[in-house]
């Protein structure tokens, strides 16, 4: 009775990662859009806090981008750093010539909040907000602005976020979930959209989102979702290439994955008012990615818990040979997508754990270690 009961569990949670791996490979296939010929003034939007090891390259690395410099400027916040951050920011966008604000907030605000505050200062409609601690590949700028304006109904795009490879298990693992992730992101926005942002690049016009829900939930899941509450389309441009540092540490990146997940989930128990509306996304990915994020962690552990009970008795023996073979596995085919998607869903139910806490101000938990 118990194997059957485990059985079935594991069945249904297995069900959306295969109707989205059928997407992927027999689904409607994402258009490229053609490179830009013309390049729309841009207001980039950087935030800010304890970033000294890194902000001298991120910036080198925004003006090493493709896209013409005489054409962006970038508003700089500082959230209340308690190191050198800002002087080190503003004497290096005086030595790039690059078009710059510095805004320097009196209290800790968080991401979301600052940025809706740049918002109000930015120069030009087209708005890019981005980390600072995570760096663009040189057409990033290019292929994100094209895709957003590609079509008058799109209002936001994301690039796809790639760890920086190396050896570290947490990071190869990492870069298969990415992967993975990044294909179901691009079905969906090639059939409607997605919500499913990377808040290391998004674009958007601001004459459509002109404030990001900054009550609750992850502010790129949030600007993706004021997108289509307004009727236009959020969508993800896989070839918008964006690097971030993996923390090596576990604990550290259990920190930083958990804090995202439950942003993730609070964006998405947050719009639940989208539902029924008579698009792709709101009758079909929309309630998908609610399973997926909601119920599926607690019905997968639980199968795997009650698995576990039924081979115990059976043969406790077994289950600590099992238990063996399958951490010794994971450490040899640290690539695996199986082992990457058990982890997913582990951070998932921490999230769900977790959620209520006030995720909108946090201690960085990238590598700075360059």
């Amino acid at each position: 009775m118990l194997l059957s009961l485990a059985a079935l569990l594991l069945f249904f949670s297995l069900i959306p990662y295969a109707i989205y791996f059928f997407g992927i490979y027999f689904g409607k296939k994402p258009v490229q859009v053609l490179p830009l010929r013309i390049y729309p003034n841009i207001s980039i939007i950087m935030s800010a806090y304890n970033e000294e090891q890194v902000i001298e390259k991120r910036i080198a690395n925004i003006k090493e981008c493709h896209y013409p410099p005489e054409q962006y400027e970038l508003l700089f916040i500082d959230d209340c750093s308690s190191d050198n951050t800002k002087n080190l920011a503003k004497i290096c966008l005086e030595r790039s010539g690059i078009d710059y604000q510095i805004i320097a907030n009196t209290e800790r605000l968080g991401t979301t909040r600052s940025y809706n505050f740049a918002i109000t200062k930015a120069k030009y409609p087209i708005i890019v907000t981005t980390d600072a601690d995570v760096f663009f590949e040189p057409d990033a700028l290019n292929y994100l602005i094209g895709r957003l304006l590609s079509e008058e109904k799109i209002a936001a795009v994301t690039g796809e976020l790639r760890p920086l490879m190396n050896t570290n298990s947490t990071t190869m693992l990492e870069g298969v979930y990415r992967s993975f992730f990044g294909r179901m992101c691009d079905w969906e926005s090639t059939v409607d959209s997605t919500y499913n942002f990377n808040g290391a690049i998004v674009a958007f016009r601001s004459d459509l989102i002109k404030r990001i829900n900054d009550k609750r939930g992850a502010d790129d899941a949030n600007t993706a979702f004021e997108a289509i509450r307004k009727g236009y389309r959020a969508v993800y441009e896989s070839r918008s290439i964006v690097y971030e540092d993996i923390p090596q540490s576990f604990i550290i990146q259990y920190r930083q994955k958990t804090r995202r997940a439950t942003g993730l989930i609070a964006a998405t128990l947050s719009n639940l008012d989208l539902l029924g509306k008579k698009t792709w996304f709101c009758l079909f990915f929309y309630p998908l990615r609610i399973f997926m994020y909601v119920f599926i962690p607690v019905i997968f552990f639980l199968s795997l818990v009650l698995l576990s009970v039924v081979i115990f008795f059976y043969n406790p023996f077994l289950l600590i040979i099992i238990l063996i073979l399958l951490a010794i596995a994971g450490f040899i085919w640290r690539r695996n997508l199986v082992f990457a998607f058990l982890l997913n869903q582990f951070y998932l139910l921490s999230g769900l754990m977790n959620l209520g806490k006030d995720v909108r101000v946090w201690e960085s938990t990238s590598n700075k270690n360059r």
